[in-house]
């Protein structure tokens, strides 16, 4: 093909590939909230996943408290989810486990392990859910995916969203969907700490890179971001590094992703089981 040829195809290629994109800009435009957030899990959920996480808490002078972790996350065959999070280090809180099941139409079930004081696993309170999780700024709540049919996802004006470090320094600018979820379910309701969470989707990889979150009395509470974004599957995306920025407490907790699996055998079943945990069996060699 000579140039004037390649001249001749070029522009047609070009007005399709302009063509697409606006197609698509549309089609996303007219998009609900609950469809925004139905795509945020089509492209991101994976059935299988582990990851190896340090976790630094920051107070209000600068000192820091650093702690390493792993977290795993399986679907089951009814489509749910049940995640496992293991503190390894340091000494004080190697061991404390949190194992969660998702329920359809009820309350997810949650348990805690804290070796200091014995071997059993503690049934989670429902209220005690909007509880802060071992001293970080993530409530029980927040350690989960959630069940979409039990919020009610209002869309609105689309923002550039801010992301910012645990400096305050703006560190990137985000093109979004925002949309405000409101638990719908009744029982959730009256379990949840937050009136409602504000969600700020990339328009790009339909990611949630930002959460504002609001009491139950409709005041700001706290910021989650998310960043250092990788491409690990297709469409799926991976946020490297969160960070959650509590304004009340004046109070943050950082989360690095140090590696990830999403192999089936990462997470075998009879991990998730209580007997796992209070066998000693979560405990890394």
């Amino acid at each position: 093909m000579n140039f004037s040829q390649s001249r001749r195809w070029a522009a047609p290629l070009l007005a399709f590939a302009l063509l697409f994109i606006a197609i698509n800009n549309a089609n996303a435009d007219e998009m609900t909230g609950r469809q925004i957030l139905d795509e945020v899990s089509s492209r991101h959920d994976r059935p299988y996943e582990t990851e190896n996480q340090t976790m630094t808490l920051i107070d209000n002078r600068g000192n820091t408290e650093e702690r390493t972790l792993r977290r795993y996350a399986r679907e089951w065959d009814n489509g749910l989810y049940r995640y496992l999070l293991v503190f390894d280090q340091p000494a004080g809180v190697r061991g404390v486990a949190l194992l969660t099941w998702q329920n359809r139409g009820a309350s997810d079930d949650q348990w805690i392990h804290l070796p200091a004081y014995g071997r059993e696993m503690k049934r989670s309170a429902d209220g005690g859910k909007r509880n802060y999780f071992m001293g970080t700024d993530f409530a029980f709540e927040d350690m989960t995916s959630e069940d979409r049919d039990k919020f009610k996802y209002e869309r609105q004006p689309d923002e550039t969203a801010e992301l910012k470090n645990q400096d305050g320094t703006v560190i990137d600018t985000i093109d979004s969907y925002v949309v405000d979820a409101y638990p719908k379910d009744k029982e959730l309701a009256a379990e949840t700490g937050y009136k409602y969470r504000r969600l700020y989707i990339s328009k790009d990889r339909f990611y949630i890179r930002r959460i504002d979150f609001y009491d139950r009395r409709g005041r700001f509470l706290k910021n989650q971001y998310a960043w250092d974004m990788e491409q690990i599957e297709g469409d799926t995306w991976r946020a490297n590094t969160v960070l959650m920025d509590n304004a009340r407490e004046k109070h943050q907790t950082l989360v690095h992703i140090q590696n990830r699996d999403l192999s089936e055998d990462a997470v075998p079943e009879r991990m998730f089981e209580q007997r796992w945990v209070t066998s000693g069996r979560h405990l890394r060699q």
